[in-house]
């Protein structure tokens, strides 16, 4: 009997040990703890991070002030273990200088004389009584309405036209002046078409989430080694345009433009994206009007950014995903980036990457019979990631929306025949204006 009650004591002691041990790594790592969710699930925890552990102690003043002693002794502590070194070392040459009083003379404040009377009390201004216009029938009243509303809905949108149409250069006296974007002409359309023009003075930004951390590193190799531009690497996992709380791309990309000047920006987001939103604790499902009304201005925030700083931007489309709850949403995604960058025709462009990557064009495909190489697996086991195979295929589909700028002396058959004359080497000017 007593070895029973023995036994069913120490389940109890280790079962309240699992739940103290549990409720500790909570506690500790609460905010790892919450970005594992959003990031498994896609759904979005309205708060910050869980409060501090000592909060929930009484006395919690009393504790706080007790962490900050033990602090302020660890410090201590080991500024007097170097001074020891030092001194077993050095001997008294290590003991600091001592600070000598510095005797300030006082000075006294000078008096002034207040000469001026203070001024005469002024009386409020009289409210303005605000008579309501009297209209003879409601179909009046509404018409007006309609009028006003009308007025101020182009009032915004010639605001918002100017500030995507306009930017702020600075010239060679140090003025800002305000530079419209160039017109949108089948000439100048056309030319934006051909390959965009590198030349080493460019640089390259690079956005995107895990599936773009994986090309990035190929896409800076060769872009390098062919072109002689440097590419900075902005790529983060688990991040894309649907919860900009985790991480803000469009926020992003603006405050790289702060910081340096790119003639190029490579953007491959989309896999992180297909799930629902919640705004202003409103929940909007994957597809529906409203999210994509959403999701294409956060895009559209990001391509605007780059035609506002002359910058050639190329969006590379999500490949069908195998994952079973993200079959058939890739196309809704790409459909709105090819929508967006056909509104910069200047400076953005989609480029779909089904072709390339799946054996049908439109399906996921694992496997694929590449010349010389047969069979070759280009996605994972998880339906959403490349091989080392899949990324080369992709950075061979980005490079050819590359080409080498020509030299402005030269004639343009002598730069043809530099660069060999290839299709790809055929240059559009570049409607770029660099910033410095």
């Amino acid at each position: 009997m007593s070895s029973t009650q023995d036994m069913e004591s120490q389940h109890t002691k280790a079962l309240l040990g699992i739940t103290f041990a549990s409720l500790l790594l909570v506690a500790v790592k609460a905010s790892a703890l919450l970005q594992y969710w959003q990031q498994t699930h896609h759904i979005l925890l309205e708060f910050g991070s869980l409060p501090k552990t000592s909060s929930f102690l009484p006395k919690q003043a009393y504790w706080q002030e007790l962490a900050s002693q033990w602090d302020e002794f660890i410090a201590q502590s080991e500024s007097r273990m170097l001074l020891a070194g030092q001194l077993l070392l050095l001997g008294d040459e290590a003991l600091p200088e001592p600070e000598l009083p510095v005797a300030v003379a006082p000075v006294c404040p000078k008096q002034e004389v207040i000469t001026q009377a203070c001024p005469e009390p002024v009386a409020p201004p009289k409210p303005v009584a605000y008579e309501t216009p009297a209209y003879e029938t409601p179909a009046a009243a509404m018409a007006e309405a309609v009028t006003v509303a009308s007025v101020q809905t182009k009032i915004a949108t010639d605001t918002l036209s100017a500030n995507t149409t306009t930017e702020s250069i600075d010239t060679s006296d140090g003025a800002q002046s305000i530079e419209p974007l160039p017109e949108a002409t089948p000439d100048a359309i056309a030319a934006a078409q051909g390959p965009i023009p590198l030349g080493a003075d460019d640089r390259i930004l690079l956005v995107g989430d895990s599936l773009m951390q994986g090309l990035a590193p190929h896409l800076i190799t060769n872009l390098k080694r062919k072109y002689k531009v440097e590419a900075m690497d902005l790529s983060k996992h688990s991040t894309g345009l649907t919860y900009p709380a985790f991480f803000d791309w469009p926020a992003t990309v603006e405050d790289a433009f702060e910081l340096e000047d790119y003639s190029v920006v490579i953007v491959f987001l989309g896999a992180n994206d297909p799930w629902d939103m919640t705004i202003q604790g409103r929940y909007i499902r994957f597809g529906s009007e409203p999210w994509a009304a959403v999701y294409r201005e956060r895009v559209a925030r990001i391509i605007n950014t780059a035609a506002a700083h002359r910058a050639r931007l190329v969006w590379l489309g999500v490949p069908p995903l195998g994952r079973e709850d993200l079959v058939g949403k890739a196309s809704k995604l790409n459909a709105i980036y090819a929508e967006e960058a056909d509104k910069m025709p200047l400076f953005a462009r989609f480029v779909p990457t089904d072709a390339t990557l799946t054996a049908d064009g439109s399906s996921f495909t694992k496997f694929l019979e590449l010349p010389d190489l047969g069979s070759v697996m280009v996605r994972t086991d998880d339906g959403v990631h490349f091989t080392t195979q899949g990324h080369r295929l992709l950075a061979n589909l980005t490079l050819t929306q590359f080409g080498a700028a020509r030299a402005a002396e030269k004639p343009v058959e002598d730069a043809a025949s530099t660069t060999g004359g290839t299709d790809t080497d055929t240059i559009a000017p570049n409607n770029k204006i660099t910033q410095r």
